[in-house]
């Protein structure tokens, strides 16, 4: 009798690629609820303003942190028969004006006529051709029914130029809480604070939940990879992903991106078991597939015709800096990493002036920096360009062994527990 094939032997590798492409999913936020990781009390401050009528909520934080993802599920957390939830979501650009965003909602919301027997469905649009106003819209949103549970999500705020369009909106949020109506008005978008999101509009503030989304943390990450490893029936060493999380920053595009490139790598050995070395392998993928303005940002900071190792070895120790919760670091922190990557003692004296060259034009604005002189912090102007540093630094050899155990958490003692 003919042994039976080895699970590696019987897996279909392509469709453990194309499957891997669904589960990992760096260029889209995520839909299904089954694959969020984390969150938890994020969301349940979210279904909280759901559940209060005339409360509305406000979701905030820095870029690529997943604030659309997280809107995106939430209506799969309320507590409710899904055909009581009405969610929908409109993503605002540059060239939106207050009419604009509200004729694209009032275009997904129907009502139905009778006409000779005979139901027609008409978008609620179809109603203003020449655009609406405040009243239209608090008037149209009362006539939900008792039991539905709408929910809109206005994402992308930042980019609503409008500044009276803003206050229009302001006042309608404000209005709409006032009047009783049982519909929820979620604002994302990019911003260290309210204030830096809603620009000064008090009245949005004052009806509306704060919620700051702060980037993954171990435990969340941790959930993202085992999740997606298991689905694919597949094994996740503990190097590898220990490796992963630390490298994705608590950022869920370079996990996914990291993820995916691994899951591909072990699958072109023909493995079910994700080492280390796929981990490498995806690194130079990431790097090889990152936004060209990563890549050209990177050259202008450290661009120099006799001081290039320098400031290359600077913008690295930037990126392995222990920060806070917003990113922010300080020059006296960056001295350790730094310090390590050179093999010398490097104090703040050493490279504070090049620190604030990173914050300049003349280096490509690849650092914030604010503060007073002596107390100055600073942080990545793009949060995606911090792990795309780091993983720079290690493809070209600038982060070694030593230099790489600043990037070591007291979770990695659990991750290598089984002895790998």
């Amino acid at each position: 009798m003919s042994k039976a094939p080895s699970r590696a032997q019987a897996a279909d590798w392509d469709a453990i690629r194309f499957h891997a492409g669904q589960l990992f999913t760096p260029s889209s936020p995520m839909k299904v609820a089954e694959l969020f990781a984390g969150r938890r009390a994020e969301i349940a401050q979210l279904v909280e303003a759901v559940s209060e009528r005339g409360r509305h909520a406000i979701l905030y934080g820095e870029p690529g942190v997943g604030k659309t993802s997280t809107a995106n599920i939430l209506q799969h957390f309320i507590p409710a028969t899904p055909h009581k939830v009405h969610y929908i979501r409109h993503p605002v650009v540059s060239s939106d004006t207050y009419s604009s965003i509200w004729m694209e909602i009032f275009r997904k919301i129907q009502f139905e006529v009778v006409e000779d027997g005979v139901p027609t469905k008409y978008n609620i649009s179809e109603l203003y051709a020449e655009g609406v106003t405040q009243n239209d819209v608090i008037r149209e949103l009362s006539t939900f029914g008792e039991d539905a549970i709408p929910i809109i999500v206005i994402d992308e705020y930042q980019q609503f130029k409008d500044e009276t369009g803003a206050a229009y909106l302001s006042e309608t949020i404000k209005g709409i809480s006032d009047s009783g109506s049982n519909v929820t008005i979620i604002v994302v978008g990019v911003g260290d604070s309210v204030d830096d999101l809603v620009k000064g509009h008090k009245s949005i503030i004052r009806c509306s939940e704060e919620v700051l989304m702060p980037r993954m943390n171990n435990d969340e990450m941790q959930k993202l990879f085992d999740v997606r490893v298991a689905q694919l029936g597949m094994k996740l060493e503990g190097n590898a992903k220990w490796k992963m999380i630390s490298l994705s920053k608590g950022l869920p595009f370079f996990a996914h991106a990291l993820g995916k490139s691994a899951v591909y790598s072990a699958t072109a050995r023909r493995s079910l078991v994700i080492t280390e070395s796929d981990v490498d392998k995806a690194i130079a993928d990431t790097i090889n597939s990152s936004k060209q303005t990563l890549k050209t940002t990177y050259e202008d900071a450290t661009n120099s015709n006799q001081e290039r190792a320098k400031f290359r070895h600077l913008i690295t120790a930037c990126a392995l800096t222990k920060t806070d919760a917003s990113g922010w670091f300080t020059p006296k922190d960056v001295e350790n990493p730094l310090s390590r990557i050179v093999g010398l003692a490097r104090r703040v004296d050493h490279f504070n002036a090049n620190l604030k060259d990173f914050a300049s034009a003349k280096r490509g604005n690849i650092l914030q920096m604010k503060g007073t002189e002596r107390a100055y912090r600073f942080r990545f102007t793009d949060s995606a360009m911090l792990p795309y540093v780091l993983m720079k630094g290690i493809a070209d050899k600038l982060v070694d062994e030593n230099a790489m155990a600043i990037l070591s958490a007291p979770e990695q003692e659990d991750f290598f527990s089984s002895g790998h």
